[in-house]
């Protein structure tokens, strides 16, 4: 699935880089076509991860049919990885897989895992593992899909991630990673569509708030006010300023006013 390419065509700068782990991820910054200095970029986390509590190897029809050391291991394993201890999440999560084999849950934690690792060539094994046995996994979808924008694949990583909203239309963090990536490639009204259903599931989203600002800077004529304000809201919420960004939305001029 494919958004249409937005009407406006522009010459933009990408660069996608990848933050220590716990700091933002910066995705697909593009210059203004009314500066050339260093552009603003969008935020996302620096992994995927399952929303609060919906984590299936922790619910009670992930874990049902599973033996009583399956069990244990699934619960140990989400323990850990609540507690971000990689390494024994993931021994926890290759118990599972060996007492339950091709598990879906083990498959796609053991591709969290990985990926929250470093490994990513091992978590795209676990993950489209994932999706053969268990083809509606939302969050395997999406962490392909980021693994598609790390290796700078965007057509992959926009159906990746486009399939991960169709399955879990629900969640905030799938919408801002799609978000994301069509901003990268350009599509703009695409994007700003997403974010505000972003913000509509989970109005306290920093990343979305800073995220919309940037679109409404990139629209032509850009919307300034719409852009300060959900900059400022980004800061409310806890975001890292921008001084760069700060610079251009208080350099850029006052919308005309109606006579």
């Amino acid at each position: 699935m494919s958004p249409p390419p937005h009407k406006q065509s522009r010459n933009l700068r990408r660069h996608l880089s990848v933050a220590t782990a716990g700091v933002a991820l910066s995705l697909g910054a593009v210059a203004s076509a009314q500066d050339s200095s260093a552009p603003p970029t969008f935020q996302v986390k620096a992994a995927p991860s399952y929303e609060t509590g919906s984590n299936p190897a922790s619910a009670a029809g992930g874990i049902a049919s599973l033996s009583p050391k399956a069990k244990a291991a699934a619960e140990a394993g989400v323990e850990a990885l609540g507690e971000n201890q990689f390494a024994a999440a993931e021994t926890a999560f290759l118990k599972l897989l060996a007492l339950s084999p091709e598990n879906p849950n083990a498959l796609v934690n053991l591709g969290l895992v990985e990926f929250r690792l470093g490994r990513q060539d091992k978590a795209q094994g676990y993950l489209q593992r994932a999706i053969r046995v268990q083809p509606d996994a939302a969050l395997a979808w999406m962490m392909l899909g980021v693994i598609a924008m790390n290796e700078n694949k965007p057509e992959a990583a926009t159906a990746d991630l486009a399939q991960a909203v169709y399955l879990n239309p629900k969640s905030p963090q799938a919408h801002n990673y799609y978000a994301v990536m069509l901003a990268k490639r350009g599509w703009y009204d695409a994007a700003e569509d997403e974010l505000r259903t972003v913000i509509t599931l989970e109005p306290n989203f920093a990343e979305a708030q800073y995220n919309l600002a940037l679109v409404y800077f990139e629209r032509n004529p850009p919307a300034i006010e719409l852009a300060r304000r959900h900059y400022q809201k980004s800061l409310d919420l806890g975001a890292a300023p921008d001084p760069d960004f700060a610079a251009k939305l208080n350099a850029a001029p006052e919308p005309a006013q109606v006579q």
